[in-house]
């Protein structure tokens, strides 16, 4: 090539040339095509390489249409000629539909995988980390969700059955569901809001009553979406003039922020640091770096609960996993433990109310079921064979007289502790997590948060909507990220 001295002799599209047509060839999306007749005017392994590209430097469709015509360094790892205009946007978007549609979004990942586990790259000791990431779509509020959800299954009645449909609008209180924008009224007054949402409510029940006789399976959708909508931020409540719909107070705890996206929860990292959309959960292998397992889930999925599901997925056997406190837990410890691997998590601490004694500074001891307070007092610990947690209530002529009292409770019954039927499993664990031998090892996990910092870069919002859909994404997106990393570790031959 005459341009081939202009062209960098490393990195990501680098890489991606020589995986090309080796690691992924066409014969392995020979599945998305039903016949050797119709294909695309352009190899599925040329489309995939532009898919990882596109996804590895989080380019719109259109951007990567762009580059593949005029930049070289694509063209060289596309294998296309410097005259070439390009690949259209659309063949990319039908091969990925194709991909999504066949389920194999995570065959690029795993083909990455194969190549490292070839070679011996890839250890036994996971890191596991997870991380919020935004959605694609707009926030929406109550009214605005109720509207929209309302506005589906009217226009789906109508396609339906038109009868049926006239009937059904010509009931509802409001007849402003086919108007752009919200409802005109006046937003500065509280009583002009609370008649907005008892109207919107009420035409919502008249819209789930009349479509439960219509048979229609995309309507019976749009009407469970309804029904989420209309109940999860009002309340019905009766001041003695019958009962009326209002506002709720709070927020839901699974509560659907968007039609258009009715996956997306709200979420947070922090308590001060929220966001609206999914988390993606990785399993990055400590001695190659790579992504050995991914996978999303709705914002409100606890990270332990998709452990069992990183580890399933994972290419070899793992012995060591090293996490955060929310995988500390005793049923997460437990089930390890029953597999054989080694959990290196700090244990969640005991909570210390209102700066008041810990159960960490009582003494428990299960062997001899006993709990000995800071001050010496000793409580036996009663028997339960239920597996659950134990209360063992210290007698308020105890606590009375106790010169510790108002360090230890506020109660004027005397302290209370909970015993977890585990406990020596927590104790064990809170007392590990001081020593030498701990703080070494749990160094490791720094490199969890370097990894999904790395699959957030470029692309702080999942582009696509759905759960299923995140999922796709984050499969490709771990593929394309191992892509870069086995050619820095030079296992591409």
């Amino acid at each position: 090539m005459l341009y081939g001295d202009l062209l960098d002799d490393e990195g990501f599209l680098v890489t991606l040339g020589e995986a090309r047509g080796s690691v992924f060839t066409d014969a392995d999306f020979d599945g998305l095509y039903a016949s050797k007749r119709g294909r695309p005017s352009h190899p599925p392994s040329v489309l995939a390489a532009l898919l990882l590209a596109q996804v590895f430097y989080g380019v719109s469709d259109r951007e990567a249409e762009r580059r593949s015509r005029l930049d070289l360094s694509w063209k060289a790892a596309l294998g296309l000629p410097v005259e070439h205009r390009g690949i259209p946007h659309v063949c990319l978007v039908e091969f990925r539909a194709r991909l999504v549609k066949a389920g194999l979004t995570g065959l690029l990942h795993e083909r990455m995988l194969v190549v490292a586990k070839r070679a011996g790259a890839i250890g036994h000791r996971r890191v596991v980390d997870s991380t919020g990431i935004s959605d694609s779509v707009v926030t929406q509020d109550t009214v605005t969700l109720i509207r929209s959800a309302a506005r589906r299954c009217l226009d789906r009645v109508e396609h339906v059955d038109a009868v049926a449909a006239g009937g059904l609008r010509g009931s509802l209180i409001r007849q402003d569901y086919g108007d752009a924008g919200k409802p005109q009224i006046s937003w500065s007054s509280p009583a002009a809001r609370a008649e907005l949402v008892a109207e919107l409510f009420a035409d919502a029940t008249a819209i789930i009553e009349t479509c439960a006789t219509i048979d229609d399976s995309e309507l019976v959708e749009h009407v469970e979406l309804l029904k989420v909508v209309a109940a999860q931020d009002v309340d019905i409540v009766d001041d003695g003039d019958g009962p009326k719909a209002q506002i709720r107070q709070g927020v839901a705890a699974e509560r659907v922020i968007s039609t258009v996206d009715p996956d997306a929860r709200h979420g947070h990292r922090s308590r001060r640091d929220r966001y609206d959309g999914y988390k993606v959960h990785v399993s990055a292998d400590i001695d190659s770096d790579l992504i050995c397992a991914i996978t999303a889930t709705t914002a409100t999925t606890h990270d332990a609960a998709v452990l069992d599901t990183l580890l399933t997925n994972d290419p070899v056997p793992v012995a060591e996993v090293i996490a955060d406190t929310h995988y500390g837990s005793v049923q997460t410890r437990k089930t390890l433990g029953r597999q054989g691997i080694d959990l290196v998590a700090p244990a969640p601490p005991a909570s210390s109310p209102k700066g008041l004694f810990s159960k960490a500074d009582f003494v428990i001891d299960l062997a001899a079921a006993t709990i000995i307070c800071p001050a010496g007092h000793t409580m036996p610990i009663p028997s339960r064979t239920d597996g659950k947690r134990i209360q063992v209530r210290f007698p308020t002529s105890v606590c009375a007289t106790c010169p510790l009292h108002d360090r230890c409770t506020k109660r004027v019954k005397g302290r209370v502790i909970e015993v977890n039927a585990d406990e020596d499993i927590l104790a064990a664990a809170r007392a590990a997590r001081s020593t030498p031998q701990f703080r070494h090892r749990y160094r490791e996990r720094a490199r969890a948060e370097r990894k999904v910092a790395q699959v957030k870069a470029r692309q702080s919002k999942i582009p696509w909507r759905g759960l299923t859909n995140a999922i796709h994404w984050a499969e490709l997106r771990a593929g394309a990220l191992n892509l870069d990393r086995i050619g820095r570790l030079g296992l591409i031959t």
